[in-house]
């Protein structure tokens, strides 16, 4: 008797998934190009070089020329290539390692032709991001141009966004609560209070720094909480454990500060405080910041918190977080883990 036998196909069924996306986002019917990506979100789910863990993002477009015309930035060119699968892998091989800073690679698909390279579209500290810029809130529809931006936003799970749709992939069975753009969310939270003169280039320094920390770290805990001292000083009274600092970082104080001198100097210590608070955002437990975009402190600890006598589930960060938003003391709390999952809580 033959065995019957079924197949659940993890690859099948993510092939329908970007075939789907780029008939949406009008890009060319190619069975190369959608294994291509397959290929490259396969690479980017968990990319490592010579035992260091990277992080590449990827931008597809079909006309790169026209398209870095809507955008400053600097481009150096790779290679150009017949379009096939095989050299969607080597792209990943010859540029992840060049992905310092704000550089990313870009992949131009042009009917059998494929160019790619190196480009950065952030020209100060506070630049949005090329994310932001191309796909995000910041992003403007050119004309017959198509773009895609792959990014790694989670342990095996990658992110495939365009003008139109957004693809979630994960490579595993775990369940995947993704709230969308969290950090940008959570960004705008911190610096409410501030004027609005200089509220956007602090939020967009902010929004990348945690984003930064999120790539390095294995999952992180923010709070926030409202710039008054009668607030702070209670919401210290109840969360005892933890280091709290006695001179806050006034990282919006840093950027103004920038702006205004736009020397070396304050660029080297802007990034040199930026450094800090990606180091205190890994840290286990809270980082607390104000909505001034001031940092209070790191490594704070909270107890569980019922309600209604409904008991926590979760992993230590989860329940954390639930706890956070039973307090009822935070402005705004943002949870999320080393595999994706995020949650963001806003009063």
């Amino acid at each position: 008797m033959v065995q019957d036998i079924k197949i659940a196909s993890l690859r099948e069924n993510t092939l329908a998934s970007i075939a789907e996306f780029l008939l949406d986002e009008n890009f060319q019917n190619s069975t190369i190009l959608k294994e291509g990506i397959l290929e490259l979100i396969n690479l980017l789910a968990d990319y490592y070089e010579e035992g260091t863990h990277l992080f590449p993002q990827v931008l597809i477009t079909n006309n790169s020329t026209e398209f870095f015309k809507t955008i400053s930035n600097r481009e150096i060119l790779i290679s150009n290539q017949s379009l096939s699968v095989s050299e969607f892998k080597n792209i990943i091989k010859l540029c992840a390692p060049l992905t310092v800073g704000s550089w990313i690679i870009y992949i131009e698909v042009n009917d059998n032709k494929l160019k790619y390279g190196l480009v950065d579209a952030e020209m100060t500290e506070t630049s949005p991001s090329i994310y932001e810029q191309t796909v995000g809130e910041l992003k403007v529809d050119p004309k017959d141009i198509n773009i895609a931006f792959l990014r790694n936003i989670g342990s095996k799970t990658v992110e495939l966004t365009g003008l139109k749709k957004k693809l979630i992939v994960s490579l595993t069975l775990d369940k995947i609560e993704i709230s969308d753009n969290v950090i940008l969310q959570i960004s705008k939270e911190i610096t409410k209070s501030l004027d609005q003169e200089y509220q956007i280039p602090i939020m967009t320094f902010i929004d990348k720094t945690i984003q930064d920390a999120v790539k390095q770290g294995h999952g992180n805990l923010i709070g926030v909480v409202k710039d008054d001292e009668t607030i702070i000083s209670k919401l210290k009274d109840s969360l005892s454990d933890g280091v709290y600092l006695n001179t806050p970082i006034d990282i919006a104080d840093y950027i103004i500060y920038t702006e205004k001198e736009k020397t070396n100097e304050s660029s080297i210590s802007l990034m040199a405080f930026s450094k800090v608070m990606i180091s205190m955002l890994n840290h286990d437990g809270i980082t607390l910041l104000t909505d001034k975009g001031r940092i209070l402190g790191y490594h704070i600890f909270i107890k569980s918190i019922e309600i209604n006598g409904i008991q926590l589930v979760g992993g230590a960060r989860t329940r954390a977080f639930q706890s956070m938003v039973n307090l009822d003391m935070f402005s705004a709390c943002l949870y999320k883990s080393q595999d994706g999952n995020s949650k963001i809580w806003i009063k």
